[in-house]
């Protein structure tokens, strides 16, 4: 019964508000540019780095991914990934943040950094060992052309009748391929990115360690929702210690289905109440909304001033 609920039938298609997606015509060109690969994912290209997060494409539907064994299927998706990759940052190994991880190390030959458990299945994946940053729990960094990619110890949300799904950690290659409960947790880091165009700061999963952030800012939040109702003052922790002026969300989809049906919300998301919230606990700072063709051109100076342009690929 499962297997054939469809519920890209379910939920309407979403178009981010006019308000939220402020646009420009030509080409992108500025110092730092976003892009959203649906879910947690997101390019992020410097003039000297190219950076996935999270990258999770393949995308299998609800009843596949509980019923069968998961595989990455790349010739579905490889021309939504840039030309150039030279590193993959995991912030935690649930499938819908590692899945394609992996594959996408091994073939362009770009560094994979994560915890035991995403390097256990980069391992199994055939990725060379010379292509693997491991993190471990207490955090680490790693420099990546004229990025300086920092893992912040942190906490996973809790959206699973509150309680974290998948705990624990994966210490050696799995059996490939595996199935949705063989992608351990992991750990969950967010993942601070500092660039010469600005900070990016990374929350793929909706919690956080106060303490952790303390002595960092970031000039972008790129800010986890699914399960945020369950974190207390979630938002509110998040701006007050980073104190960012551009607020973009992310994991807010319905990640069943491939990225050409469109965008559509997980339910429950309450995509509008986030961005009330964001006003009042934050009134300095900008939210901005992204559909899955847009690049983000954050300027040099204000990143508030960032505008979406057409994705080429698109």
């Amino acid at each position: 019964m499962l297997a054939a609920v469809n519920l890209t039938r379910l939920v309407p298609r979403h178009r981010p508000r006019a308000d939220l997606h402020p646009t420009a015509a030509g080409a992108p060109d500025a110092p730092l540019r976003l892009r959203w690969l649906g879910t947690a994912g997101h390019v992020v290209e410097t003039p000297g780095a190219t950076v996935l997060l999270d990258p999770f494409l393949s995308r299998p539907s609800l009843g596949h991914t509980a019923t069968r064994r998961l595989r990455p299927t790349p010739d579905d998706w490889w021309a939504w990934l840039p030309p150039r990759v030279d590193a993959i940052a995991c912030g935690h190994s649930h499938y819908d943040h590692l899945l394609d991880a992996p594959l996408i190390a091994r073939r362009t030959g770009a560094k994979l950094l994560g915890s035991r458990t995403t390097c256990s299945f980069a391992r199994a994946h055939g990725v060379p060992e010379a292509q693997l940053v491991e993190i471990p729990p207490t955090g680490g960094a790693a420099r990546v052309g004229d990025v300086t990619i920092r893992f912040v110890p942190s906490l996973h949300g809790r959206i699973a009748a509150g309680r974290v799904p998948f705990p624990g950690a994966v210490e050696a290659p799995p059996e490939l391929p595996a199935r949705v409960w063989h992608y351990k947790m992991g750990g969950a880091f967010g993942v601070l990115l500092e660039t010469p165009g600005g900070r990016v700061y990374h929350n793929g999963s909706a919690d956080l360690v106060d303490a952790e952030l303390e002595a960092h800012d970031a000039d972008v939040l790129l800010v986890g929702l699914a399960g945020r109702q369950a974190t207390p003052d979630y938002l509110a922790r998040m701006t007050r210690l980073l104190g960012p002026r551009l607020l973009v969300p992310t994991h807010h989809d319905l990640f069943f289905a491939p990225l050409e049906d469109g965008l559509r919300l997980l339910p429950g998301v309450d995509l509008g109440g986030f961005v009330a919230e964001a006003a009042r606990l934050a009134p300095d700072a900008r939210v901005v909304s992204p559909g899955y063709d847009d690049v983000l051109a954050i300027p040099a100076g204000d990143p508030r001033d960032a505008r979406f342009h057409t994705w080429a690929g698109a």
